[in-house]
């Protein structure tokens, strides 16, 4: 069956990562190599600058911490809301400008034949596709926030008759949940209303902000990951995997959200 797609989408953020055996750093030579095979899906070449700290401690010593900074090649669109980035242990796509599935895995394949013909990685530890959506819903009956109620699944919302037996409005809610199977695949689901955005845009990957109020977030993470065995860096068998990845997120969505959201809000809002 066809996918429908909303005219009024609320995904801000959709991101793939091919996570992989540490690499060496890429050379000069090779990122313009990567540059040249990139022009088509991403004409501008640039870096992301990244710091982690590691923080140590041991018996009868004050815990110390250590910073460092990690420097990666990264390639944008010109409107700069969809990049490419390559870090020694994956590689990763993130758009705001989401349009479809297909859309996403054509540039996944570009990425996967650039990589491959310059600098393949030895294996493949960790896929996953990832979904944020923000859903706005308008307000009724003079409330500064909608009745989610009626535009998500009630099984997302928690406990709320306890606020009404304290006088108390809820504020904000947030909630986890981790489904799995015996092949190594499982889907996380982050959820809950919030006030302002879920996703920020950024000089690195702009997105058109909405005016702030609230919103509930559906934050969608499928994703596989090996056990003992790596298998090969190969396209095909990644391609595979995302397929799956993907099968059931449409699904999740669907089951999480109200026919009047769906009418009113994606279709016609």
């Amino acid at each position: 069956m066809e996918r429908e797609i909303y005219s009024n989408a609320p995904i801000v953020l959709m991101a793939v990562e091919v996570r992989h055996p540490p690499c060496d750093p890429l050379e000069r030579r090779q990122v313009h190599q990567l540059s040249s095979l990139l022009r088509d899906a991403w004409p501008l070449p640039g870096e992301i600058n990244e710091m982690s700290v590691e923080f140590q401690a041991g018996p009868g010593i004050s815990p110390i911490h250590q910073q460092s900074v990690s420097t990666h090649p990264r390639w944008t669109t010109r409107d700069r809301r969809t990049a490419l980035t390559l870090r020694q242990n994956s590689l990763v796509i993130e758009t705001t400008r989401y349009g479809s599935y297909e859309r996403v895995r054509g540039l996944l394949e570009q990425a996967l034949n650039a990589r491959i013909s310059v600098a393949p990685p030895v294996g493949i530890e960790r896929i996953g596709l990832r979904y944020i959506d923000e859903i706005r819903a308008p307000a009724e009956n003079g409330n500064t926030s909608p009745d989610w109620a009626k535009w998500v699944d009630s099984t997302l919302l928690g406990p709320t008759h306890i606020g009404k037996e304290l006088n108390l409005v809820p504020a904000a809610n947030e909630g986890v949940m981790v489904f799995s199977s015996p092949n190594n695949r499982a889907l996380l689901l982050r959820y809950g209303a919030q006030e302002a955005y879920a996703v920020q845009s950024t000089p690195e990957l702009r997105r058109p902000l909405p005016p702030p109020g609230p919103l509930f977030k559906l934050d969608i993470d499928s994703y596989w990951q090996s056990d003992d065995e790596v298998p090969e860096f190969e396209k095909k068998g990644i391609l595979a995997k995302t397929d799956e990845l993907h099968e059931p997120v449409r699904g999740v969505f669907e089951n999480l959200i109200t026919d009047r959201l769906r009418e009113e809000v994606l279709r016609h809002g």
